[in-house]
């Protein structure tokens, strides 16, 4: 990696608030980690929900230049009728899509799972964390792309 100061943005929805702060600490614990604290600015935007984060991740990338990449947090909890495989679907599509308009790597940890008790494994900062897997994914687009 280069020696500079990378700008790493997280957008989180909160939505389920708990869950999210969770997200935020373990994935800029590991951006930390990964890129070390004296080449990291982290900034952090919350919003409420998770069908938005494709519009502010649109919106930074629309206004900001020196973004490195970004980082999706939140969490779906499958309810009684189909918007939980919708929300889902969008939200990974229009991520995919802005990461390719704008050279960009985004990565997500938008946990999706049946059942609200399932949300710990997801977010506990052990093996199956989708914030550090989505921190680990994108210093590794990051580093790639530096080799290109």
């Amino acid at each position: 990696m280069k020696k500079k100061k990378y700008n790493i943005y997280i957008v989180s929805s909160n939505y389920y608030k708990n869950v999210s702060l969770k997200q935020i600490e373990f994935a800029t614990r590991k951006l930390n980690d990964l890129f070390g604290k004296n080449f990291l600015n982290i900034i952090i935007h919350n919003i409420d929900g998770s069908l938005e984060l494709p519009f502010f991740v649109d919106y930074i990338l629309s206004k900001k230049k020196n973004v490195d990449g970004i980082i999706t947090l939140g969490c779906l909890v499958r309810g009684k009728t189909n918007h939980f495989e919708n929300i889902a679907k969008i939200i990974s599509e229009k991520l995919l899509e802005l990461s390719i308009k704008y050279k960009k790597p985004i990565t997500s940890a938008v946990v999706a799972v049946n059942r609200a008790t399932d949300i710990r494994e997801r977010t506990n900062g052990g093996k199956k964390d989708r914030a550090i897997e989505a921190s680990n994914a994108l210093y590794q687009l990051i580093s790639s792309m530096e080799k290109v």
